[in-house]
Order: structure tokens, then C-alpha cells, then sequence
């Protein structure tokens, strides 16, 4: 066997095998590019803009819609809806405790009044009827206090609140969880969500309504 005819009969069996590596490499390619692209993104970097902004890790609607797509609609909706009441609780409460704390302290100072006023009697005259005055109007502040149910009422909004919050994260890490296990949100799952949202509001009715004697309508208002 010549050099020459040596070199023609490799040549012949390298040229085939090297075209079929190119095709295999050509063919791995797009199958490698598409499982990068399959690959969800974490929210760490699709939030990052906001986690930034928050001083904390936070979700964000861009990573839902784009890990979920039309799926996202539910999610979203629930973390609009559940952060928009939470934060109209936040207010609710906050307004209740400042009231409750002013009523304490007009009942502190009218006690107060009262207790000087009567050690005063003594050494000016007719100064009992003002005591008897600021006696009465503390009297009225506490009943006041009890009747509209400040204290009760903060309580009722702030356990409503922390629900609320709790409820939030439970669809964000549950949606979260779903989108890097590649199975969707089922209807299971969002039928759980909207039940516990259902017996929170029902929870808070309650214990709203039994905190004061006086209907407060404009608290279930539809804005809210």
C-alpha cells in the first residue's frame, strides 16, 4: 500500500467523521440554548430593582408575569387585592389607637382636675361645682371609650393586618415554588388561597362588629 492510496483511505474515513461532529454540534446547540432559556429566572434577580428600593427581599409583578404568563393573572390580582387591604388596615388601626390614646388622656387629665379641684375645696369657694363638672365629663370620656370600642377595634384591624401579610407571603412563595418546579399553579392551589382569604374577612366582620354597640358603615365601604 502506498503513501498516497494510505492518505486517500484516511482522508475518506476523516471527512465523514468530522461533518457528522459539526452536525452533532449544530444539533446540541439549539437543544442547549432552549434549556437556558426554559430555565426560569430567579426572582433575586428579576426583583432586584425593588428589593433595592425596599431595603429587603421583595416579589415583584414583572417575575410573575413573565415566569407565568396568562397563570399570572390570579396571582397577581390576590397580591394586589390582599396588599391594598392590608394597607387600608394599617391606616384603620393606627387611626383607632391614636383615638383610643387621646380618649385615655382626656380621662387621665379630667381625673387629674378632679382630684386637684376636691383638695382645693377647702381654700377656695365654690369651686366643688367644677370638680363635680370634671368628675362627670372623665365619666362621659369612658363611656365614650367603651361604647365605640377604639381599643377593640385597633385589635380587630391589626390581627386582620398580620393575617393579611401572612397570606401574602404563603402566595408568593407557594407561586414562587411552582414557577422553579415547572408546575403552573393549579386550581387547588388557588382555591386554598382565596378560602383562607374568604375566612380572614369573615374573621375580621366579626370581631370588628363586636367591638363597638355603634354601626360603623363607613368602614366596609366598597373602597375598602
Amino acid at each position: 500500500m502506498t503513501a498516497r492510496t494510505l492518505v486517500s483511505r484516511l482522508r475518506a474515513l476523516v471527512l465523514p467523521l468530522l461533518a457528522l461532529a459539526v452536525l452533532v454540534q449544530g444539533l446540541a446547540a439549539p437543544l442547549t440554548a432552549a434549556a437556558q432559556t426554559a430555565q426560569p429566572t430567579s426572582f433575586v434577580e428579576a426583583c432586584a430593582g425593588k428589593s433595592q428600593e425596599r431595603g429587603r427581599l421583595r416579589y415583584c409583578d414583572d417575575y410573575f408575569r413573565e415566569a407565568l404568563g396568562p397563570q399570572a393573572d390570579t396571582v397577581l390580582y390576590l397580591r394586589d387585592r390582599i396588599t391594598t387591604l392590608r394597607a387600608s388596615q394599617e391606616v384603620n388601626a393606627e387611626s383607632n389607637y391614636e383615638s383610643f390614646l387621646t380618649a385615655v388622656a382626656i380621662v387621665a387629665f379630667l381625673s387629674i382636675a378632679t382630684m386637684v379641684l376636691v383638695t382645693s375645696e377647702r381654700r377656695i369657694s365654690g369651686i366643688a361645682k367644677w370638680s363635680s363638672v370634671a368628675s362627670a365629663a372623665a365619666v362621659l370620656v369612658m363611656v365614650a371609650i367603651l361604647t365605640l370600642g377604639w381599643l377593640d377595634k385597633y385589635r380587630a384591624e391589626d390581627a386582620a393586618m398580620l393575617e393579611l401579610g401572612l397570606l401574602r407571603d404563603q402566595v408568593e412563595v407557594e407561586a414562587s415554588h411552582a414557577i422553579a418546579t415547572g408546575r403552573g399553579i393549579d386550581e387547588a392551589t388557588i382555591r386554598r388561597w382565596t378560602d383562607r382569604l374568604h375566612e380572614i374577612g369573615i374573621r375580621f366582620a366579626n370581631n370588628y362588629g363586636a367591638a363597638s354597640i355603634v354601626p360603623d358603615l363607613d368602614r366596609f365601604t366598597p373602597q375598602n
